[in-house]
């Protein structure tokens, strides 16, 4: 090979087929050249930066991000007129205009008190860090500053995210992604309102709320499941939970509460009331109704029972708890709509149906004529029925969530698979089918809302780990005559088990 062939060889290895590149002088690019290295402290020598570090306080190693402390100090000194100098081992202030050379200087305190309130900053910060609701409040935050879309504010490394910080488990508490995501976009909306100057990282969500929805969603779930409707204490398993402990998801009555959560690490547990009401009448089922004449809770049927003839026929009837409206969450629903079978408040309804079609829709009050029983008692079956189709779709078992890429395409993301599937535009309601539909879980998700086998999926099963919902009929002891063995007990041992029987014998006679 000659001399002349060899300069005509192509520069790259990857295809010989492309064309001679120019030379590296001669492009235009100049990202093939070395960058200059920018030195930070070029003015000053290394053993001045680290003897400065050591009158302040500053170690360079352990805190790089404190060194500019330690160059401002130094060119603070020097606009002053003072230069440092090393002599022995300690560092002297020399000016040249006065010939005054001095050990101290007042610039070196102010610069220490600097440097050691931003090391108090730097741990705090630390010890914020490692809090779950800061880790919340600042991934929303990140989330939410300079997005101008609300489909762009979700994303999968988002909702993860929050879903761990939050100790929401998506293989067992798979109706908690929605609730999640919809804190996630209110918090954005929220910053659009009040504006983006006002909403910081300890404003931006309210992570005790959520907290505590989350928890109410739990428990909405376990009544949801439960065939009276009723949640019992799962340490005295008798009475009635009247609490829900938001960190170990378990419901207690009150003693229960009180002697489980007044010591140890579980003191700082938070804990949600539970409003229960129970029928007057069969006293095992969840109230549905309140009789304001007889002053007393019913459920459906043994309101219908015990209301069908006689003087009962005209009593007034209303809801025993506060319902909320379907549309805004946020007001208590004052009219039932029969068309659209939804509960909605006044400022709801003068919105909804203040034009269209829904003009001639019929209102059926709720709230204060509540009394009236043209208005109310007469359809009741037909309220009975919205209360508990809103109770059947409510909290659903998809692991599916709806989110949004980069360009704004819809997409279907199933958060215990981590798999995507991109969403019909036309249909973004309805989620996939599952993909094996012999499991369980997945006929569920097929099935319509309210298939009576919710309780055989892994959500439920895990879920009735937190309350009782049947209590066992009390064990009846009867005493013996005084006449024939007194001083002792019998006991009747006709509903017990052979265990508990034989670990009796012996003992009570």
């Amino acid at each position: 090979m000659v001399a002349g062939e060899a300069s005509c060889l192509p520069r790259t290895h990857s295809d010989p087929d492309l064309p001679q590149l120019l030379p590296l002088p001669v492009r235009p690019n100049s990202s093939y050249e070395i960058r200059p290295v920018i030195q930070e402290f070029s003015q000053f020598s290394e053993d001045v930066v680290q003897k400065m570090a050591k009158k302040l306080g500053v170690d360079v190693q352990i805190d790089p991000e404190l060194r500019w402390v330690v160059r401002d100090c130094l060119l603070s000194l020097s606009q002053d007129g003072w230069k440092c100098e090393i002599r022995g081992e300690d560092l002297i202030y020399y000016n040249a205009s006065t010939e005054e050379s001095r050990p101290f200087h007042q610039m070196e305190e102010s610069h220490k008190n600097l440097a050691e309130n931003l090391r108090m900053q730097k741990k705090e910060m630390g010890d914020k860090k490692k809090n779950r609701f800061y880790q919340v409040q600042e991934t929303v935050f990140n989330a939410i500053m300079g997005e101008r879309d609300v489909r762009g504010v979700v994303s999968v490394s988002v909702l993860e995210e929050v879903l761990e910080a939050l100790n929401v488990d998506v293989q067992d508490e798979p109706y908690l992604i929605i609730p999640v995501k919809n804190a996630i976009e209110d918090a954005y909306f929220r910053m659009k309102h009040l504006g983006s100057h006002v909403v910081k990282i300890e404003n931006c969500i309210d992570v005790n709320s959520l907290v505590v929805h989350l928890e109410l969603d739990r428990v909405a779930f376990l009544k949801k499941i439960s065939p009276s409707g009723l949640l019992y204490c799962v340490q005295c398993e008798v009475a009635l939970a009247d609490v829900a402990c938001a960190s170990c998801h378990d419901c207690f009555c009150n003693n229960c509460m009180v002697a489980t959560h007044s010591r140890g690490h579980r003191v700082d547990h938070p804990a949600v009331f539970i409003e229960q009401v129970v029928c007057r009448e069969c006293e095992c089922k969840a109230a549905l109704v309140r009789c304001q004449e007889c002053v007393e809770l019913f459920c459906f049927d043994c309101y219908q029972a015990t209301h069908e003839k006689g003087k009962r026929t005209r009593h007034c009837v209303r809801l025993p708890t506060t319902t909320f409206c379907y549309n805004c969450d946020e007001n208590e629903a004052s009219y039932m709509c029969q068309e659209c079978e939804d509960l909605i408040c006044t400022s709801c309804s003068a919105r909804l149906h203040r034009k269209g079609a829904r003009q001639n829709h019929t209102l059926f009050g709720l709230r204060k004529v509540a009394y009236n029983k043209k208005l109310f008692g007469d359809n009741l079956e037909k309220l009975m029925k919205i209360v508990q189709t809103k109770e059947d779709m409510s909290l659903p078992l998809s692991p599916y969530v709806l989110l949004y890429d980069e360009a704004k395409i819809p997409f279907w993301y199933n958060c215990q698979t981590r798999e995507k599937q991109y969403a019909d535009p036309n249909d973004l309601i309805n989620p996939p089918a599952p993909e094996d539909p012999t499991s369980v879980d997945n006929q569920l998700l097929m099935d319509m809302p309210g298939s009576t086998n919710i309780l055989s999926t892994h959500a439920a099963m895990k879920a009735t780990e937190g309350a009782i919902f049947e209590v066992p009929k009390p064990m009846m002891l009867h005493f013996s005559s005084p006449t024939h063995q007194p001083g002792l007990i019998k006991v009747d041992r006709s509903g017990m088990d052979d265990d508990f029987r034989r670990a009796m014998e012996g003992e009570i006679y």
